[in-house]
């Protein structure tokens, strides 16, 4: 073999070689670079799951801040005067602030007008009554002389007509859609008749004779206005009786006689008395008896079904309740009790919210936008759907009532309406 073949031979070995010796450091390279991604990756992953831990406490924190948060302190946002009739308005005479729309209805012997969350008067109504007896259902409402004949019936953009009965009215009802029912009597029997937004009468009439039916207590209509829930209380061999009936004066009531009646409770209120009924939407209602509450459905129009009897053992004091939940407060009957009253809250179908001792001497209890509002004098207490106190302090005006204006969660408070003698005023908590 001749020298340059063995020179070639060596050559061709050294590429080879060294080829070899690229090849694993480029390999070395690449896993050294893929470690050091590796690591990479993992510093991302750290930072990343520690800047989602303390997001997630940042929220959970705010939350819980936001929640449990109490408002200290308020200032006003505005204040409507009265004019100078209302103004002279003094407490010996009548005037009260309902819940009426997005602001208050305002309702004296003399007439009845609309505030709304502005403080402006959309409308007036006079009227001259002894014992003004209202209703309000969303939208609309119903003003009627206790006792008399007169029906006034209004929406919120202004009055919408006038209805006139011929026997005196002892309750009334008014629907979402402005529907009213009237409850009348005379010396034998009961009578509820119907009438439309525009105070015509309509062709419907329910007669429940006293010594027979019973005498009523009280009634309410579903939002619809095709539903209605009375309570009648009776005596049957020196037992007292209370019956619950529920009538549908819709098409599905035409198939159930001339009486239009769906449902009737009787067993379940034995030797109760139930003052008070109620319907929150269109299938759902609530009768509060003396020992608790009775809650509905009425989904099956046919056959209303009570969901759960809710029992409270202390008396019961005072009634609210908005679309969504219904509270009482009662005594407190407990041994030993700090606190004179329990304040029971619900959801329209009777699951338990919260219950609450308070010892706070209100003279009036709101449920507005899931807050719940009790007062007494320029005194103001306001708690969520959670039971959380989130105001206890002193306004500058006597509250006649009070109502959640807008409800800004956060920093920027939340706004209350506040109807008193012969002012509205709006005020921020914060």
């Amino acid at each position: 073999m001749d020298k340059n073949g063995s020179n070639y031979r060596e050559s061709r070995k050294q590429e080879i070689r060294e080829r070899v010796i690229d090849t694993a450091e480029l390999v070395r390279r690449e896993e050294e670079e893929e470690a050091k991604e590796k690591k990479r990756r993992t510093r991302r992953r750290r930072v990343l799951i520690i800047v989602l831990v303390i997001l997630f406490l940042l929220i959970a924190g705010t939350s819980y801040y936001l929640i449990h948060r109490q408002y200290t302190s308020f200032t006003v946002n505005w204040r409507s005067e009265g004019d100078g009739a209302q103004a002279a308005i003094t407490d010996s005479d009548y005037e009260e602030y309902l819940p009426f729309s997005k602001g208050f209805l305002k309702v004296t012997r003399d007439g009845a007008s609309y505030i709304d969350a502005q403080g402006k008067t959309v409308w007036n109504q006079s009227y001259e009554m002894n014992t003004p007896y209202v209703s309000v259902n969303g939208d609309f409402c119903a003003i009627a002389d206790q006792d008399r004949t007169g029906i006034y019936i209004a929406s919120d953009a202004g009055p919408t007509g006038q209805a006139e009965t011929n026997l005196p009215i002892t309750k009334i009802a008014v629907s979402g859609t402005g529907v009213v029912y009237a409850l009348l009597e005379d010396s034998s029997a009961s009578y509820i008749t119907v009438f439309a937004k525009d105070g015509t009468a309509l062709d419907i009439s329910i007669k429940s004779i006293l010594s027979g039916d019973g005498y009523p207590l009280d009634i309410s209509v579903s939002p619809d206005g095709t539903e209605l829930i009375a309570s009648f209380v009776s005596l049957a061999g020196g037992t007292l009786e209370n019956k619950i009936i529920f009538y549908n004066l819709g098409q599905v009531g035409q198939s159930a006689g001339n009486n239009r009646v769906v449902g009737g409770f009787t067993d379940d209120f034995a030797g109760h008395l139930t003052g008070r009924v109620h319907f929150s939407d269109d299938t759902h209602a609530q009768a509060f008896y003396d020992g608790g509450i009775a809650f509905f459905s009425t989904k099956v129009l046919t056959s209303p079904e009570l969901l759960k009897k809710a029992e409270i053992t202390g008396t019961i004091r005072a009634i609210a309740y908005d679309d969504e939940l219904v509270g009482v407060i009662a005594d407190n009957d407990q041994e030993n009790a700090d606190s004179p009253y329990l304040l029971h809250v619900y959801r329209t179908n009777g699951q338990t919210v919260f219950e609450k001792p308070i010892s706070f001497h209100y003279s009036g209890f709101t449920i507005d936008r899931n807050r719940i509002l009790l007062y007494n004098d320029t005194s103001l207490q306001i708690y969520d759907d959670s039971g959380n106190l989130k105001f206890d302090g002193t306004v500058d005006v006597p509250v006649r009532n009070a109502r959640i204006a807008q409800d800004i969660r956060g920093a920027f408070g939340v706004n209350v309406l506040i109807g008193s003698s012969g002012v509205m005023e709006s005020i921020k908590l914060h």
